[in-house]
């Protein structure tokens, strides 16, 4: 049927003038995420040598690198060249997929670690919308629906946001109350 086919191509159309006016943040996102991510590695280097890491500072930092790792890829994914059919919504779903499986992980040590009601939502929370959120952009644009790249958009920021503020956490967090660090340990 012609009229489907025109459909169809009008729709990848959209996308993709989408997809160019969106460029410069998924780039700028993209170095974001990646800088903020060699930061949290260096951060949390200091911060075992210091301090120790329990399973508070473990979560925190699983937490942080997780995020930044999918805003990175995310971000990357969608400046991938239009050449390449479906490749946004292919990629987009499985780091929606990956982010589902892998947050097993950073909820068993924020169990153990007694993460505060704003530690949670940032880490846990905040996150899981966002990893929701990419597998609907992901199939929405699967299905050539426009608005898909504004929701990839929305994921990458709150991503950043989580990572940066559970980054924050794990460089200036305290031993949990009655846990207080070894001053021998911490001294250089």
């Amino acid at each position: 049927m012609p009229g489907q086919s025109e459909t169809d191509v009008s729709s990848v159309t959209e996308i993709q003038a989408t997809l160019l006016a969106w460029h410069d943040f998924f780039v700028a996102s993209t170095g974001t995420a990646a800088v903020l991510l060699g930061l949290t590695f260096v951060g949390l280097t200091i911060h075992v040598e210091r301090r120790g890491l329990d399973n508070l500072r473990r979560g925190l930092a699983i937490g942080s690198a997780t995020s930044l790792v999918y805003a990175l890829f995310a971000s990357l994914i969608m400046l991938v060249p239009e050449g390449v059919p479906y490749a946004q919504a292919i990629g987009l779903v499985l780091i929606g997929l990956l982010g589902v499986i892998s947050a097993e992980s950073a909820l068993v040590n924020a169990r153990h670690g007694g993460l505060t009601r704003v530690r949670l939502g940032f880490q846990f929370i905040l996150p899981g919308i966002a990893i929701g959120l990419l597998l609907l952009a992901g199939v929405a644009l699967g299905l050539a629906f426009e608005p898909a790249v504004w929701g990839a958009a929305v994921v990458v920021f709150l991503l950043i946001t989580s990572g940066t503020q559970s980054a924050w956490d794990l460089l200036f967090s305290f031993a949990p109350e009655g846990h207080e660090p070894d001053p021998e340990k911490g001294a250089d």
